[in-house]
Order: structure tokens, then sequence, then C-alpha cells
């Protein structure tokens, strides 16, 4: 059986889809299957892919099966091991609607758990803002892993989006685990950033990656192109930085530990 990984923040402009794209073909790369759950309604990892709007546009909840119709809107992404999925859209449901985020939560079980027996990893790239989405994610997920950016970000903000997190580890989902704060757009010669960092890591000192992904003009050249940045310029040093990041998951042995609930 395989894990289901959340790549979740509440803000924006965080590297968020940038994360789950490149993590997901960096996944790929060491040979694990893959399939990529596009959840945020802008499309932007099919995009990254250069899928159009027309391509990805099925939706699976047309269908009375929904489980059913994932399997006709999977999309090939030309790179080994790694498909990807787009979900139009979730019913919206206010985060404090238990019962509607009962729905949300069924609506993914039947429709990414049963995914999760043709691949090692389903990773989820959660919407921003939309909590009942997060949190019916959440729920689903067997991990966690939160890209912030440092510039947008503060010390309270993270406690905020740990705290989301914990409360659904606590009431639905006690065998979730964050994976670990992937910090982006890090400016190694910026005295703010190096200056947040560090409290960071006093803070969280055993959920802060060591792997921080820098600042690069390749990011944005690349969504541009309307591809992946591992694919656009694998020797950026933002692209080796994804790399890394899959290394360290491995080496921590995070991935191959948390196992699935029934």
């Amino acid at each position: 059986m395989g894990k289901i990984i959340a790549i979740t923040n509440r803000r924006g402009k965080v590297g968020k889809s940038t994360t789950a794209v490149n993590l997901a073909i960096a996944f790929a790369y060491s040979g694990k299957k893959i399939l990529l759950a596009d959840l945020d309604s802008a499309g932007s990892c099919a995009k990254a892919f250069g899928f159009t709007k027309k391509e990805f546009a099925y939706d699976i909840f047309k269908g009375l099966k929904p489980e059913v119709s994932l399997k006709k809107a999977i999309l090939k992404t030309g790179i080994k091991n790694l498909d990807l999925v787009y979900i139009k859209r979730l019913p919206y449901l206010d985060e404090f609607k238990t019962g509607e985020m009962a729905v949300n939560e069924h609506i993914l079980n039947i429709t990414l758990k049963p995914a999760v027996i043709s691949y090692d990893y389903v990773i989820m790239d959660c919407p921003p803002y939309h909590a009942g989405t997060i949190n019916a994610s959440l729920i689903v997920a067997d991990s966690v892993i939160i890209p912030v950016s440092i510039g947008n970000f503060s010390t309270a903000a993270v406690s905020s989006v740990l705290a989301q997190i914990y409360k659904i580890k606590e009431s639905h989902n006690p065998g979730l685990i964050v994976d670990g704060i992937l910090l982006t757009i890090y400016e190694y010669n910026n005295e703010k950033d190096f200056a947040l960092k560090k409290e960071l890591f006093k803070e969280y000192p055993k959920l802060i990656f060591n792997t921080a992904i820098p600042k690069s003009s390749a990011v944005i050249k690349a969504l541009e192109e309307n591809k992946p940045l591992l694919i656009y310029s694998p020797e950026d040093r933002a692209a080796k930085a994804y790399l890394k990041v899959a290394d360290e998951l491995f080496e921590r042995k995070i991935l191959f530990n948390s196992k699935r609930k029934n």
C-alpha cells in the first residue's frame, strides 16, 4: 500500500505547486511510481507539465462513481513513473462544519485511496486559502510537507499552520505526521531570511529541512515555459535543491516508516 503526502500552506506565493511538481519528479527519478494530484483550482501542476485547459478539464465528479472516472482523468506526464490527475473541484466546506468535512473526506477517500494501490506515493497539491479542501486533504493524508517562503512568513504564521494540522490529527487523523517545513525562495545573503531561518530552527529544530530551496530566476522562466524546473533547467541550484530534499526525506526514512491507515 502506498502513501499519501499533502503539500499544503494556507498562504499563496510560497512555492507550494512548484514544490509538489518537482518533488514528484524527484521521487519518480528514484524509481517510485507517483501520482501527482492537483487539487488547486488554478491547475498549476497541470500547467507546469504543459497541459492545456481542455486536456485537464475532465470533471471526475460528473459520473456516479468518481473512483472510476479518476482512471479516465489520469494524464501521462511524459516522465517515467509519474502520472498526474487534476481534481477540478471539491464542494466548498467551512472548516468548522464537520458534517461537510466528512463529505469532502469521503470524496477524497473514494477517488484517491484506490489509486494508492497502484502507486508508491500520491502527492497532493492542496489549494491555498480553501480551508475545506485543505482539511479534507489532511484527513486522508499520511503526512504533510509545509513549504514556507520566509519573505511572506513569520514564526506566528508557521505556528498557525501547524495548529491546523495538529487539530486535524487530534480530531480525525491520529496517524498524520509532519514530514517537515521546507524553506523556499530563500535568499542566502539576505539578513532577514537568515534571521527568520535561525528563529524557525530554534522553534522547530526537528521539523526544518536542512536543505532550503534558493530563490532562482529559473523557477519563473520554467513557469513561463510551462515546464517543471527539473526538466527546464536541471542544473539550476533550485532544481538540485529539490533533489536534495527528496534524498533528505529518504535518509530520514520518513517516507518508508509511515504505514497507510486501513
